[in-house]
């Protein structure tokens, strides 16, 4: 007669939680990574269009630039974003009346915090808006 052992399934369910626990985590710094990503994504573009109105609206080259920029940086801080490191670039190259101001806007993100779960330390976001200046606009 030959003797059948029997395994006890005790601390099945420890050591998978084990394993799953650190996968799960993960996945789930995953899923905020790439909401994180979107949103950086919108808000970039946000600011572009923000600094290009806002340099529209001035009377003359000199204060646009300054003024785009400005904009920026300070909704940057209202919104309390952060970047690693920020450019922002307004053309006024075709400031008349009629004419157009377009920013780009720059911002190096860093997603050090969520990189565990795949993504990239940082990520480099790029918003562009071009907005038309009044063709009827005194000078």
């Amino acid at each position: 007669m030959s003797r059948c052992r029997r395994r006890s399934d005790e601390g099945a369910s420890t050591a998978e939680f084990v394993v799953l626990t650190p996968l799960l985590f993960a996945i789930f710094l995953f899923v905020v990574g790439l909401g994180r990503i979107a949103s950086a994504h919108q808000d970039v573009e946000d600011l572009a269009g923000e600094a290009a109105r806002a340099a529209s609206l001035e009377r003359n080259t000199s204060l646009a630039a300054g003024r785009g920029e400005e904009t920026v940086r300070a909704s940057l801080q209202n919104r309390g974003l952060s970047c690693a490191q920020l450019t922002v670039n307004v053309d006024v190259s075709s400031y008349q009346p009629g004419g157009v101001v377009r920013a780009d806007v720059t911002c190096i993100a860093d997603l050090s915090d969520v990189a565990i779960s795949g993504l990239p330390g940082t990520k480099n976001f790029t918003g562009t808006a071009t907005v038309p200046i009044e063709e009827y606009r005194s000078k």
